[in-house]
């Protein structure tokens, strides 16, 4: 009782010891409380930030028919600044035509060509053509910040990340698309934009906020440099997009995210302490059962108690000075003159976490929002990546200076002194190891600009390779090692380049696309043994269960669904007649008229079709339900109709399955209005053997095309095929016909979309007929495919 008072009792000396900490830590300018933060932004700037995230942007993305999903949310574009060599990058807008991630893919992948890019971009940026014209804007207006509420501390929403993120993609996107048009004006309205994006948000002091601004600010480098690899461009444009680059300061904002971390941090322990403690629970009888449970589950209930009253007291007391001293560190750091010197200060280059003596939620909870964080910055720190992101706009001004120098004096200075004072104020400096820009002119008339990186090595601007570089929210992320490269503002790739970098990439796709292949080929091997195996069980079961007597009915095999026998419910008294049939002879699977060109094996059951849908479902297990798409789950692949004489007629479309024997059953399944057990009834019909005899077996993901095409797909018993497609609308009118021959059993036809007179298909779906040759053996078979 003594041990529980004294946890039950608040810290008084613990409290007294935080309250004076606040106090000195405030006397000395520090913020403590989330009211010494305004995160509110006036109506003008607030005006400008809804309207860049107005349109609710997610991304270019792709949709793909074959499983009719869209998938927006990645970025696919090309590489804005893909390595060709060592220090050159190949323009995109130039390019004819782009490949598709979609290509590694066989389900979209047309024999001997990829799908083009162009194509899904331009598709995509259209959907959100009048926001983007409206989020131009409102950037191109002025400074725009959001309204936050700064006293939610650490459950403070920031949905406009992802939102400026997909802007920044979309506007890159449109900017590649006009360059590819040649509608110049256009693109550097959305250069300037994406660039408005960086330079013009006035951005929260959150850590993963500013980690976002360095990101964006590296997707709009690569924009950069493609736009300006178009030339030509006015004195004017230029200097005002170097203005740009030259206002933005990424690191000033870094240590007051250490005071907003504080001050949530220890709201955070002032909140654990006002909700309320549920009470363990234990009772004299649970005592007497179990005494070890009982001690553990009061030990636990104790020790909570303990951090309550007396844990979070010195866990608030710990946090203030620990992001007083993490404040102190990101001043010291961010007034580092290069990275150089800053690498070498405290907690600039290793994560460091508060560390608790209480194991608890609390300190759980802020130490994996930290790890979070981490992880969202692609494994660096926010001091590292505002870093790469101060270095990148020192490469940005210069980068900009020097096109502005060959503008007035037709070619590029032989070196960066030259810029000076007219260009630049001073010799650009790397922010990396302090020493100036490496620069050097290429014998083609271009320039290769560099800083060393976080390594403050010189490699001799060597770019990171596409393979060293991942992908995390749109923004480039390191996997594993830093590869030993530079940051670079890369020369244009010339011609030959060009090609051996286009053969090379073919050479690698045709690599990936085999692999991929074999893989499958492999998997499909893998589960078709499986099938087998479990098939040999269920066919041996079904024989035996044929060649048995049949058991006389009971009242286990025929259960009472709702006060009533199944076999009474579903009995069709047109058909049955005086006869008392059981509930297993009223599952029994009898073959109805064939319907062989449909590749539909048709069943009818003697049960009544109404009393059937009306009290539940029936269909056909296949195989035990091996084959998930032989259960009717998508709808497609099965049928229940009514029958003439009121008898239920099951449908299945066989030719999804692979050909020779399947162990078939019905499988009927009750609906229930209540929780009782007893009312969910599960039944299945004695298991019949049917034999298939298709050739064909489709594929229900190439069922769906989309505006680039439809992929006609099959495969045969036996390797050698001819094969005669016939295309038809839903009316049946005809469209086209594709014929061919395949030595490897898989037909694989693309189809473009135009008919038989050079005209587009544009109806939203259309039916196939397949004629099918097996030279080998004579067997020829016409069926309704996709």
């Amino acid at each position: 009782m003594l041990g529980a008072l004294a946890l039950w009792s608040s810290g008084g000396s613990e409290q007294a010891s935080v309250a004076q900490t606040r106090s000195a830590l405030r006397a000395q300018g520090f913020k403590t409380e989330l009211s010494d933060f305004d995160f509110s932004a006036p109506d003008d700037l607030r005006a400008r930030a809804a309207a860049l995230t107005h349109g609710e942007f997610q991304g270019p993305g792709f949709r793909d028919p074959a499983y009719g999903w869209s998938y927006r949310g990645r970025m696919e574009l090309p590489d804005l600044t893909k390595a060709i060599g060592n220090d050159a990058a190949l323009v995109v807008w130039q390019q004819d035509k782009l490949p598709s991630p979609l290509d590694d893919y066989p389900t979209w992948r047309r024999p001997g060509e990829g799908h083009d890019l162009w194509n899904v971009m331009e598709e995509r940026v259209a959907e959100d053509a009048a926001d983007l014209d409206a989020a131009c804007a409102a950037a191109l207006a002025g400074p725009f910040r959001f309204n936050l509420q700064a006293s939610r501390g650490s459950f403070m929403l920031l949905p406009h990340l992802a939102a400026l993120r997909a802007l920044a993609q979309l506007l890159g996107t449109r900017a590649m698309l006009d360059l590819h048009h040649s509608d110049r004006d256009r693109a550097w309205t959305n250069l300037m934009a994406s660039t408005r994006l960086v330079t013009g948000w006035q951005t929260e002091p959150t850590e993963i906020s500013l980690i976002m601004r360095d990101g964006l600010a590296g997707f709009v480098y690569g924009t950069t440099w493609q736009v300006l690899q178009a030339g030509g461009w006015s004195d004017e444009r230029l200097a005002a997009l170097q203005r740009e680059w030259e206002s933005v300061d990424f690191l000033k904002a870094l240590p007051e995210t250490a005071a907003f971390d504080r001050a949530s941090s220890t709201a955070l322990c002032r909140l654990y302490r006002q909700q309320p403690m549920s009470s363990p629970g234990i009772k004299i009888g649970d005592l007497m059962k179990s005494p070890r449970v009982a001690w553990y589950t009061t030990y636990a209930y104790w020790r909570e108690m303990r951090y309550r009253n007396h844990g979070t007291y010195e866990d608030e007391k710990a946090l203030l000075l620990f992001y007083r001293d993490r404040e102190l560190e990101l001043r010291r750091a961010v007034q580092a003159p290069n990275w150089m010197e800053m690498r070498t200060l405290p907690g600039v280059t290793n994560a460091v976490f508060f560390q608790s003596k209480y194991p608890s939620r609390l300190s759980a909870m802020m130490n994996f929002r930290q790890m979070g964080i981490r992880i969202t910055g692609g494994g660096q720190g926010g001091l590292s990546r505002a870093a790469e992101a101060e270095a990148r706009r020192r490469l940005l001004v210069t980068a900009i200076a020097l096109e502005r120098y060959r503008g007035r004096h037709g070619s590029y200075p032989p070196s960066l002194q030259a810029l000076v004072p007219t260009l630049l104020p001073s010799a650009p400096i790397d922010f990396m190891d302090g020493q100036p820009l490496r620069y050097r002119t290429a014998g083609d008339g271009h320039f290769v600009l560099y800083s060393v990186g976080l390594d403050c090595v010189d490699n001799g601007g060597k770019m990171e390779s596409p393979q060293g570089r991942g992908e995390q929210f749109g923004f480039e992320m390191r996997l594993g090692p830093r590869e030993k490269a530079d940051l670079v503002w890369p020369r244009l790739a010339t011609a030959t380049e060009a090609r051996a970098q286009q053969d090379e990439d073919e050479r690698q796709a045709a690599r990936r696309q085999a692999d991929l292949e074999q893989r499958m080929e492999e998997s499909e091997r893998e589960m078709e043994a499986d099938r087998r195996a479990k098939l040999e069980k269920l066919l041996a079961q079904a024989e035996a269960a044929q060649g048995a007597e049949r058991p006389s009915a009971s009242a286990a095999s025929d259960p009472v669904h709702k006060g009533q026998r199944l076999s009474k419910l579903l009995r069709n008294p047109r058909t049955a007649g005086t006869n008392e049939l059981s509930l297993q002879d009223m599952l029994t699977l009898r073959p109805a008229a064939s319907q062989a060109d449909s590749g539909m094996a048709v069943f009818e059951l003697p049960i009544s079709y109404e009393a059937t849908t009306n009290a539940g479902h029936i269909h056909l297990l296949v195989d035990g339900g091996l084959d998930l798409s032989s259960r009717g789950e998508e709808g497609d692949r099965q049928t229940c109709e009514r029958a003439t004489n009121g008898n239920c007629l099951l449908g299945w479309t066989s030719t999804y399955d692979p050909p020779g024997k399947h162990v078939i059953q019905a499988e009927f399944i009750c609906t229930t209005d209540s929780e009782r057990e007893d009312d969910a009834t599960n039944v299945q019909g004695p298991p019949v053997i049917y034999v298939s005899t298709n050739l064909v077996q489709f594929n229900p993901i190439y069922d769906h095309f989309d505006e680039r095409g439809a992929t006609l797909y099959a495969k045969l018993p036996e390797s050698n095929g001819v094969y005669s497609i016939e295309l038809l609308s839903p009316k049946g009118t005809r469209i086209t016909t594709l014929t061919g021959s395949t030595s490897n059993g898989v037909i694989n036809a693309h189809w473009n979309l135009l008919d038989e007179h050079g005209q587009r298909y544009t109806e939203s779906e259309f039916d196939s007929i397949f004629s099918v040759t097996l030279p080998a053996s004579g067997r020829s078979q016409r069926v309704k495919g996709p």
